[in-house]
C-alpha cells in the first residue's frame, strides 16, 4: 500500500502529465517563457514597485540584492544543500535587514550614508558590514567592501522591484521568524505556529516569482520538509532532512514533530486546479490551502 505521501505526489504526476515534472535536485526549476510570462498572476505583480525610473540612492537601495557570482554558480553547479555561499542582502524601507537566507541567516538594521556613499549593516548576531558603493543602478549594484578593507569590486543584481507592502516581501524580517530556534521546548501549538511561518513564506515566494516573472525559480538552501517539482510537491523523506531544517527548532525532538505535523497536513486531500496554468500558480494554490488546514 502507499504512503499518504506517495499517493498524493503520483496524483499530481498523473495529473500534470506532459507539465514539466523536474524535481527540485539542482535546486532551481526552469519555467518556459509562456509559464513565466504569458501566466505570470498580475495581482501579485501589482504588489511592486517599478524602481526603473527612480534616481533616488536610498530608494533604489531598498530591495532585494544576490550576488551575482554567487547566483551563476549555484545555476550551473546542480547544488541544492546549501553548501555553496550564496551572499545576498534584503533592504526594507522601514530600516531592517535580512542577510543570506539561502545560508547562515541573519537579521539585522541597515543604514545608508549619503556623504560617504556607504551601506552599513549591522547583524543581530554580532557581525557587521560596510559597503562603499562604487556604482548603482536599479538592477545592479556594485560594491567594495570597506569593512575588512577590501579593494575588491562585489556585483549585486536585482529586480528592480520593491513591495509596495512589506509584509508581502518574502524575505522582509517579519516573514523568516519560523527560521529562528527558540530559546526554551515549544508546545504543539508554538510548533504548529512555526510550520505556519514556513509555508507562509514558501507561499510568498512562489507569489515573488510570478510577480518578478522569472524563468528559473531556485529553492537553493531554504529549509524545508517538502520537496518541490515542477508541477507537485511531495515530502522529503525523513533521512534526506537537513541540518538546516533541524536549526529552526529547539531541537531535532521537536523538528521531528513538526515533519509529521507537516505529514499528516500533506497527506489530506487537495484541489489541484485542472485548467491550464503555470506550473507555479498549481504549487501556489495547494500550498495556500496547506496553510488554511494548518
Amino acid at each position: 500500500m502507499f504512503k499518504k505521501s506517495t499517493i498524493l505526489f503520483l496524483t499530481v504526476f498523473f495529473l500534470f502529465a506532459g507539465c514539466n515534472n523536474k524535481k527540485q535536485d539542482g535546486g532551481s526549476i526552469e519555467m518556459s517563457a509562456a509559464d513565466s510570462v504569458k501566466q505570470a498572476n498580475l495581482i501579485y505583480t501589482k504588489q511592486l514597485v517599478d524602481l526603473s525610473g527612480n534616481k533616488n540612492i536610498a530608494a533604489l537601495l531598498c530591495q532585494g540584492w544576490e550576488l551575482e557570482e554567487d547566483l551563476i554558480e549555484i545555476r550551473n553547479s546542480g547544488e541544492s544543500m546549501g553548501i555553496l555561499p550564496f551572499r545576498s542582502f534584503y533592504l526594507c524601507p522601514d530600516g531592517t535587514v535580512v542577510k543570506n537566507p539561502r545560508n547562515a541567516i541573519d537579521f539585522g538594521h541597515w543604514a545608508f550614508d549619503e556623504s560617504t556613499k556607504t551601506i552599513i549593516l549591522n547583524y543581530k548576531s554580532g557581525d557587521k558590514d560596510v559597503y562603499k558603493i562604487a556604482a548603482l543602478a536599479p538592477d545592479e549594484l556594485i560594491v567594495i567592501n570597506s569593512g575588512v578593507g577590501s579593494v575588491t569590486k562585489l556585483k549585486f543584481v536585482s529586480a528592480g522591484k520593491r513591495y509596495i507592502n512589506k509584509t508581502d516581501d518574502p524575505y522582509y524580517t517579519d516573514n523568516n521568524l519560523w527560521r529562528i530556534p527558540p530559546e526554551k521546548p515549544e508546545p504543539d501549538s508554538l510548533i504548529r505556529k512555526r510550520l505556519k511561518g514556513y509555508i507562509h513564506f514558501h507561499i510568498l515566494f512562489y507569489r515573488d516569482n510570478l510577480a518578478k516573472e522569472e524563468k528559473v525559480i531556485s529553492f537553493y538552501g531554504f529549509p524545508t520538509c517538502l520537496q518541490w517539482y515542477g508541477g507537485g510537491i511531495g515530502m522529503v523523506k525523513e533521512a534526506d532532512l537537513t541540518e538546516n531544517w533541524f536549526k529552526c527548532f529547539y531541537n531535532n525532538t521537536q523538528a521531528m514533530k513538526a515533519y509529521k505535523m507537516m505529514n499528516d497536513i500533506f497527506g489530506k486531500k487537495y484541489k489541484w486546479p485542472k485548467e491550464r496554468m503555470s506550473w507555479v500558480k498549481k504549487n501556489l494554490l495547494v500550498l495556500e490551502q496547506m496553510y488554511d488546514r494548518l
